[in-house]
């Protein structure tokens, strides 16, 4: 199966935390975690952590884990997500299907994405 070849492939690897507060500030900047407070985002890192060690780890004999974020970086840099969403009438603010987002991600990247609803909290 492709996909598992891009998921966990060195689960031995640690992530070390980010310490340098400018790169913290840049990585929250273009990657931030959705799901809790800048704050704790910054200081627990579980999010890039768990980035890191499912997919990081596969490119691990090519790039650090600075480089791997980096990189990450410049692709979401390069492949702008929510401008090529407007520019196919998604547009933020507004309610769309799941089935609509995840379509109109298939026919941007021509990936197939898996989008769930986590409802309100």
């Amino acid at each position: 199966n492709y996909s598992r070849t891009l998921n966990f492939c060195d689960r031995s690897k640690i992530y070390n935390k980010f310490t340098d507060d400018k790169e913290k500030s840049d990585l929250y900047e273009r990657w931030p975690d959705l799901t809790i407070t800048e704050f704790d985002c910054l200081d627990k890192q579980a999010f890039w952590s768990r980035e890191y060690i499912k997919h990081g780890t596969c490119c691990s004999d090519k790039f650090d884990r600075v480089q791997y974020f980096t990189l990450a970086m410049a692709l979401k840099d390069k492949f702008d997500l929510l401008k090529s969403l407007r520019n196919h009438g998604i547009i933020r603010g507004y309610s769309y299907t799941v089935q609509k987002i995840n379509s109109t991600i298939k026919a941007i990247t021509r990936g197939y994405p898996n989008l769930t609803c986590a409802g309100l909290r």
